[in-house]
């Protein structure tokens, strides 16, 4: 096992999350520590869905039983809010649509993105394996358009990581907008904070047919493997 190292999220922290449930699942242990630690955390779901829509339900969502866009915005929020209360952050959720609903420019996510994070310190980026289209494009936005003097990195997603089993490593969309291979490095969490994790990913009820035990079980074993949740933090 490697060594964890002892970097721990500071300050006023923004993590960008695709859908409602990918900064959890990736990063909630370490949102935890730093939020117990003092931290304030936020969690800006960029894709958290529209709940006045009139649109039929994605292939997702109806996938798991949801009958419109509707239902499935509304239900999918309170079990981020309930998993954001669990780890001490506060969720903020963006009113667009995913790939299957309502197009959205990128001038208009970047703008909106821009606004959530203005009073961060820090904000955390998926970077890593990137393998749906929505995650590609919100990370490709957020690194072109750049924070100014913010600090950014990149964080490993979970549990796509996992299913890679391989420690993460700059995809080549983002070449461009990342001078070299940044250093990926295990953020700080002790065992309370890896067990609020666990009970925050469970929060996540509609989900739980699908990122269910199983997936749990190997982001525990790629974390463990690997020291903990992973980040170009330093």
């Amino acid at each position: 096992m490697r060594k964890r190292s002892q970097v721990t999220l500071r300050g006023r922290v923004a993590v960008i999350s695709p859908h409602l449930d990918d900064g959890v699942y990736s990063l909630g242990a370490a949102i935890s520590e730093g939020a117990r630690s003092g931290a304030d955390i936020s969690i800006i779901t960029v894709f958290a869905g529209d709940p006045d829509s009139d649109r039929a339900a994605s292939p997702w969502d109806r996938h798991l039983g949801f009958r419109s866009a509707r239902e499935a915005a509304r239900a999918r929020r309170e079990e981020d809010r309930r998993a954001c209360a669990l780890l001490g952050a506060l969720p903020v959720w963006l009113p667009f649509e995913d790939e299957h609903g309502r197009a959205t420019a990128d001038d208009e996510l970047w703008s909106s993105i821009q606004q959530a994070v203005d009073q961060a310190d820090t904000v955390l980026v998926p970077g890593f394996p990137l393998d749906h289209d929505d995650h590609l494009r919100l990370a490709r936005i957020a690194l072109a358009g750049g924070f100014g003097t913010k600090r950014v990195a990149l964080y490993a997603e979970q549990p796509y990581a996992a299913v890679r089993k391989q420690r993460p490593s700059l995809p080549g969309a983002l070449a461009s907008l990342v001078g070299g291979e940044p250093h990926w490095q295990a953020l700080n969490a002790e065992v309370p904070a890896r067990w609020r994790k666990l009970r925050a990913w469970r929060a996540y009820r509609s989900q739980f047919p699908h990122f269910g035990y199983r997936s749990l079980m190997n982001v525990l074993r790629y974390e463990a493997r690997h020291g903990g949740e992973l980040t170009t933090l330093r």
